[in-house]
């Protein structure tokens, strides 16, 4: 008895860690491709500043930050026009055409907060920040990648529930 219990606790702990390293791995994903947006758009307002163009920086605005990137990421769906969180799988990136943002629906759900209703999601925006001086003295904004509201990473799921989104307990829900 002792031993099935001793083997049913390791059993569990090693459950919890591989879990926890699917949830960090997946949010370290996210966050590299957002890092490698924020690359691509201090690119573009270097562009913009080295050429003095004062109209290239502000021309990107709405624009899918994605093609910036010399390849998108495998888990990038594309643009879509209006779709509904609910129906895109989680653990993909796509541009929203309608709202002119970039998504990110979340795989691991439970351990992710966010104010938006519905489906885990991160929503990010092309933005302008403080403008710099260019070599024609006047103002040139720089390009940003801006998230539109504040989310986190859960260290441990909301609910029981969410061992079911790796299989554990059972289907997804």
């Amino acid at each position: 008895m002792l031993v099935l219990v001793l083997v049913t606790v390791l059993v569990l702990v090693a459950l919890d860690r591989s879990i926890t390293l699917r949830v960090q791995a997946e949010r370290m994903a996210m966050e590299g491709v957002v890092q490698s947006l924020r690359t691509a758009a201090v690119e573009r307002g270097m562009q913009g500043r080295i050429s003095g163009d004062r109209g290239s920086a502000g021309n990107v605005a709405g624009t899918n930050p994605m093609l910036w990137l010399a390849q998108p990421p495998l888990n990038y769906l594309g643009e879509l026009a209006g779709p509904d969180p609910a129906t895109i799988p989680g653990g993909q990136w796509y541009f929203d055409s309608a709202s002119h943002l970039l998504l990110y629906r979340v795989e691991a759900d439970a351990y992710f907060d966010s104010p938006l209703p519905g489906a885990a999601r991160a929503r990010f925006k092309v933005g302008m920040n403080s403008a710099d001086i260019g070599r024609d003295g006047h103002e040139v904004p720089g390009v940003t990648i801006e998230t539109v509201e504040p989310y986190t990473w859960r260290r441990h799921p909301a609910s029981l529930s969410a061992l079911k989104i790796w299989g554990v307990l059972g289907t997804s829900p």
